[in-house]
């Protein structure tokens, strides 16, 4: 049997999936959210990993997509220094981190497309980004805890 606790505002429902989301899982999230409130207007997948995620980091997903975002994410900026290396050990290049971001969850996207797609991450889907936060990390390990209890 598995205890979930939340604090939040707001009514939820919890589906419990795997440790993996697959389709099923989505689609048993979409289908119970529809018996419970059948006017929802967009979805949010979390990565249960990512459970210190500030409340604003939500409210942030949600509001571009009331602002019409077709999916959103939030992201934070990269400050590792990346290396492109060739499949021998060899460094070939740094890539510029001022284009890449690290992606956090929740990933929010209008219900009638996570119910289409298995993956609104798929290529053709405009992927909105808002910013993330540093307590969004995975929580894996003792120093993950630690970072974000501080």
């Amino acid at each position: 049997m598995r205890h979930v606790f939340v604090c939040t505002p707001i009514p939820i429902d919890i589906t419990l999936g795997g440790c993996t989301v697959v389709v099923g899982d989505l689609h048993a999230a979409l289908a119970r959210a529809a018996q419970l409130f059948p006017d929802v207007r967009f979805g949010l997948i979390h990565d249960v990993e990512r459970a210190a995620t500030p409340p604003e980091v939500v409210e942030a997903v949600v509001a571009e997509l009331e602002r019409g975002a077709q999916a959103v994410v939030p992201v934070l900026p990269l400050t590792d220094t990346v290396k492109e290396v060739s499949p021998d050990g060899r460094i070939l290049g740094t890539r510029d981190r001022a284009e890449l971001r690290v992606m956090q969850s929740p990933l929010g996207a209008p219900i009638e497309l996570l119910r289409q797609a298995a993956d609104p991450r798929r290529p053709g889907v405009p992927l909105t980004t808002v910013d993330g936060h540093p307590h969004g990390l995975r929580i894996r390990t003792e120093i993950d805890v630690a970072s974000v209890t501080l």
